[in-house]
C-alpha cells in the first residue's frame, strides 16, 4: 500500500505545480505594462518622391519611473525615453554633382536622445537633450547607396559636397495643453522649442483627435505608455507653424563660415499632418502622412509618409 502515499504525494506535487503555473500566468497577464520598445520609419518613397527629408529611422525605449521628481502631485506620471535616430536629405536633383544645381545640400544626421515627460491629467511637460554627428561618419549617404541598391530605387545619389563632419547638440522642451470636447473628440495644443548647434526654432500646432483613445496619461497620441493595456483607434489632422532661426544641416555651422556648399534657410515653414493609429492591448500602429513648406529658399514644398510599430512590455 506504500504506493499511495506516493500517489497522493505525486497528485499533491503536480497540482501545487500546475497551480503554481496558472497564478504565474495571471500575474503576468495582469501586470502594468510600464516600458515600450517603438521603432518608426519615415519616407518620401511612400508617397512618390525622393528629396529633401528622404528617410528618416528612428527606435525609442521609454520607461515610466516611479518617483516622479518633476511634480509634487503623485498622481502626475513620469516617464523617461532614449532615442537612437538616423536621417537623410538630399537636393531635389539627385542625378547632378554639379551644386549649382542644388536647391539645399546633402546632409546626414546620426543622433541620441533623452527625454523626461511629465504627465498630467490635462498637460504634459517634455525636457530633452540630443548630441549627434553630422557628415560621412554620420553613415547616411552609406545607408542610401545600400537600400537604393538593395531595393532596385533609381540611380543612388552622388552626395557630391555634403554638411561637413561636426558634433552638434540641443536641448528641447515641448508644453502640449489638452482639451476634451467629449469622450470621442478633443484639441491638443503644442508649443516646442529647440536650442543648440543644430536647431534654432520655435513651433506650434493644434491638433484635432477623434474616435477611441485613453485618458492624457495612457494615450498613445502623446506618445505615453498605456500601463493598462486598453485598446485606441483614432485619427488627427494638425496644422502648425514653425520659425526657424538656425539649421546646421542646411547654413552649416552656427560659429563659423563652411567651406563646402550650403544655401539660406527659409525662416518660416507650415506643417500639415494627417494619421492614424490602431492600438490592440501591447501593440500600437501608426500611419502617417507629412506635409511642410519649403525649408530653404530655393526649395519647393515637400511630402513624406511615416509608419511606425510599438510593443509595451
Amino acid at each position: 500500500m506504500k504506493f499511495l502515499p506516493n500517489f497522493f504525494f505525486f497528485f499533491l506535487k503536480k497540482h501545487i505545480l500546475f497551480g503554481m503555473i496558472v497564478i504565474i500566468t495571471a500575474s503576468l497577464h495582469s501586470q502594468e505594462y510600464n516600458q515600450q520598445l517603438e521603432l518608426s520609419v519615415s519616407n518620401d518613397k511612400f508617397v512618390d518622391r525622393d528629396q529633401y527629408y528622404t528617410s528618416g529611422v528612428y527606435i525609442t525605449y521609454k520607461k515610466v519611473k516611479k518617483n516622479n521628481f518633476f511634480s509634487k502631485n503623485t498622481k502626475d506620471k513620469l516617464q523617461y525615453a532614449l532615442t537612437l535616430g538616423n536621417e537623410i536629405y538630399t537636393p531635389k536633383n539627385i542625378q547632378s554633382v554639379n551644386v549649382n544645381d542644388f536647391d539645399r545640400p546633402y546632409a546626414g544626421w546620426s543622433y541620441a536622445k533623452y527625454e523626461l515627460a511629465t504627465i498630467k491629467k490635462k498637460s504634459v511637460f517634455v525636457l530633452a537633450s540630443e548630441v549627434g554627428i553630422t557628415g560621412k561618419e554620420s553613415l547616411s549617404g552609406d545607408l542610401q547607396t545600400w537600400y537604393h541598391n538593395f531595393f532596385g530605387i533609381d540611380s543612388s545619389p552622388p552626395w557630391t559636397e555634403e554638411i561637413a563632419f561636426k558634433i552638434l547638440f540641443n536641448i528641447k522642451a515641448v508644453y502640449i495643453l489638452n482639451w476634451q470636447l467629449n469622450t470621442r473628440n478633443v484639441l491638443d495644443y503644442k508649443i516646442a522649442t529647440s536650442l543648440g548647434t543644430k536647431d534654432i526654432f520655435i513651433e506650434n500646432d493644434i491638433r484635432y483627435v477623434f474616435g477611441k483613445f485613453n485618458d492624457l496619461k495612457n494615450t498613445s497620441r502623446i506618445k505615453a505608455i498605456d500601463i493598462n493595456g486598453i485598446n485606441e483607434f483614432y485619427g488627427y489632422a494638425s496644422i502648425g507653424y514653425k520659425y526657424v532661426a538656425h539649421n546646421a544641416l542646411i547654413h552649416g555651422s552656427l560659429f563659423k563660415n563652411e567651406v563646402l556648399f550650403t544655401t539660406p534657410i527659409e525662416n518660416h515653414i507650415l506643417k500639415l499632418e494627417i494619421g492614424g493609429v490602431v492600438k490592440v492591448k501591447r501593440s500600437t500602429f501608426k500611419l502617417v502622412y507629412n506635409y511642410n513648406s519649403k525649408e530653404t529658399l530655393l526649395a519647393t514644398s515637400h511630402a513624406y509618409g511615416t509608419i511606425g510599430y510599438a510593443i509595451n512590455f
